[in-house]
């Protein structure tokens, strides 16, 4: 026992066997959109990004400071500038050396992406870089990534899911490994000229091992591993199945001793570890007296362990209690992994091991507000561990203890509430870690999301389809309306705090009017109510008109708009960032350089052009009145001209299919 937690300890201490990162095309990603990616790269298990270079550096600031923000890290694909040099990790910043060796890039959009991730990482790779993760437009104009601009998942988000938690639990632990012969497949007479996958084991000095399985096959394959079983020194058979053109890394002879492959399990007993699993282990923990094992399973799975003693309380498979089966004589317990759910088929199950003779938890806690106190309540089995207890934060917001129910018995429960401040600075969308501990041991945690109070959305604004699965807001939001009609003005407004909370929208505009001009709005808890207002734009003159759209009362947020003003009967032309466009009461053509994107009809919102949209005159592209001028060759183009020039399109591509 002592030797395995040495061990463990020893491979805890070393650095990960790799590093997993994933280019962020800043550059190629429009700026409003920088932060809500790295948070979702971040709330995935990315730990670190490769940014491409920039001419000047001091583009990079504001990308570097969301990166610091989210203590994530950061290389730049190469040495970092001088200029840069404050930021690095010498001076507590962001920014890494570049990544060791010659990073192998990985697009996620590939086939035969986990395959290849999991061979090279076996083979030694001491980098990886995952590309094509995000929906970039840059000078060659759009291209599709594994997640849309509007922050949509596609399904080749799974491998890179799939790695970053494989990542995080097996990459400090895999320096440790060395390879285990012996492993393969058990022949059977059923099928023998079925293709197998391939097999190799990896273990270390007490045992712990993971077992490779890669399928290249088109076919799933399912059937039974040989594999050594370190505990009892012999072959035992794993039942396993395999997708087509997919690969497992499966945990066996996992001893339940506090390390990286099992976090504060100090509770077990020599003999006690887990057998194997049949789905991929994400994540392995014991608190308040309870085993909690996370997978990434989307067809199920089982996982056995072994275990000193009867577990006393049921299993928990995906947040329902489940039976599961236990076996006096061995002392084995056999659980079953439901199907995960979302991308990656994640699931979470937890089997309670032995009642814990003291208790602490948090009621309800799933979002703190940033720029705000936020009152938790925590409660404890006794005042005797209450008095003992601590509240641990990261990062470390001030947080103090404001009052208690003291009760007269020390072994009644008690209830302990905190005031923990979140700073404005926080980012929105992130998550902090808070845990209970008493006398040195952590009897629970908690990982909340980091909000803003209140947010708010406007469902009218333009976006710009890039493809059939993906489009592109403008920014700021911008909404069109007719001069002598006006319109009404959607605004979504979300109440992120867990009360009934009121508000005052108040929307402001050059040269435009707003009935009422301030409105009052009640948002009931945790919760979205749309509004509408109404704009008129009669004295307004036709073109762009900026603004802002302003919430206070129990919060307070402002954000920018701009109004596009077409007169009655005309058309006005503008840009947004990198499209310029041309809009009237009935059609909306959108033009990036060298491709017409899309000619919406407004009656029934159909792009009248190909989903790809269509090569169009090359060249800068100016607004002027009703027309748009192009390129070089000034050729001006009107909306009527668009519409016939899109007809003909339209045909074309209808003649070139038959």
């Amino acid at each position: 026992m002592i030797r395995a937690a040495a061990l463990l300890l020893v491979s805890a201490a070393i650095a990960p066997a790799w590093v997993e990162s994933v280019e962020f095309p800043w550059n190629a990603c429009p700026k409003p959109l920088w932060e809500r990616e790295l948070i979702w790269l971040k709330n995935i298990g990315i730990t670190h990004v490769s940014l491409p270079p920039a001419q000047d550096p001091a583009q990079l600031t504001d990308l570097i400071r969301i990166v610091r923000n989210l203590n994530i890290e950061a290389d730049l694909e190469g040495p970092v500038p001088d200029q840069l040099r404050p930021m690095t990790r010498a001076h507590g910043g962001p920014l890494t050396d570049p990544l060791p060796g010659t990073p192998i890039r990985i697009s996620a959009l590939s086939n035969n992406a986990v395959i290849r991730s999991r061979e090279l990482l076996i083979a030694g790779t001491a980098a990886l870089m995952w590309t094509d993760v995000q929906d970039t437009l840059g000078p060659a104009g759009y291209r599709p990534g594994a997640v849309s601009f509007t922050g949509d998942e596609r399904p080749a988000t799974v491998p890179l899911r799939r790695g970053a938690q494989l990542s995080l639990y097996w990459s400090k632990t895999f320096p440790m490994l060395h390879p285990q012969p012996g492993a393969g497949v058990r022949i059977t007479g059923t099928a023998p000229h079925q293709p197998t996958p391939s097999v190799r084991q990896f273990a270390n000095g007490n045992g712990a091992s993971l077992v490779s399985v890669v399928n290249k096959s088109a076919r799933p394959w399912t059937g039974d591993l040989k594999v050594f079983y370190g505990a009892a020194k012999r072959e035992i058979a794993i039942p396993v199945a395999v997708a087509a053109r997919d690969a497992l890394w499966l945990p066996v002879n996992v001893p339940l001793t506090a390390g990286p492959l099992c976090k504060d399990c100090s509770a077990f007993g020599n003999a006690d570890h887990l057998i194997y699993s049949t789905a991929e282990m994400t994540d392995m923990e014991y608190e308040n007296g309870i085993l909690a094992m996370e997978f990434s399973a989307p067809s199920g799975g089982e996982v056995l362990l072994q275990l000193s003693r009867e577990p006393y309380g049921p299993l928990v498979a995906g947040g329902r209690p489940a039976d599961f089966d236990w076996d006096p004589q061995t002392l084995r317990a056999r659980l079953k992994i439901p199907p995960g759910k979302g991308s990656g088929g994640h699931v979470r199950i937890g089997l309670a091991i032995e009642p814990p003779d003291e208790t602490g938890f948090f009621d309800s806690l799933r979002v703190l507000l940033i720029g705000e106190t936020n009152h938790l309540t925590a409660q404890f089995s006794s005042q005797a561990v209450a008095m003992r207890s601590r509240l641990r934060i990261d990062p470390p917001f001030p947080a103090e203890q404001v009052e208690s129910n003291e009760s007269k018995e020390s072994k009644d429960p008690l209830n302990l509430t905190y005031d923990v401040k979140v700073p404005a600075t926080a980012v929105d969308g992130d998550s902090a870690e808070l845990s209970i501990e008493a006398d040195g041991i952590r009897m629970s945690h908690a990982q909340p999301r980091l909000v803003r109070p209140v947010a708010m959305a406007f469902p009218d604004a333009i976006n710009v389809r890039l493809a059939s699965n993906s489009s592109l807001p403008l920014f700021p939001a911008t909404v069109s309306l007719n001069q002598r009609t006006g319109r009404d003005l959607l605004v979504t407004v979300r109440n992120r705090a867990p009360v009934i909370r009121n508000f005052e929208l108040e929307p402001k505009a050059e040269g435009l009017e707003f009935s009422p001009p301030k409105m009052q709005v009640v948002v009931g808890a945790s919760t979205s109510r749309e509004v509408s207002i109404r704009v008129f734009a009669k004295d307004a003159a036709p073109g762009l008109h900026p603004g802002t759209v302003a919430i206070t009362g129990a919060a307070a947020v402002t954000e920018p708009i701009q109004f596009v003003v077409y007169p009655p009967g005309g058309a006005i032309a503008f840009s947004a960032g990198p499209f310029s466009l041309i809009e009237n009461a009935k059609f909306r053509a959108s033009f990036l350089p060298g491709r017409w994107v899309e000619l919406v009809n407004k009656d029934n919102d159909q792009n009248l052009l190909m989903s790809t949209g269509i090569p169009f005159t090359p060249g800068n592209i100016e607004p002027s009145g009703d027309s748009l001028v192009f390129g070089e060759s000034k050729r001006t183009v009107r909306l009527p001209e668009l519409e016939d020039l899109a007809t003909h399109a339209r045909r074309a591509a209808a003649d070139n299919t038959k």
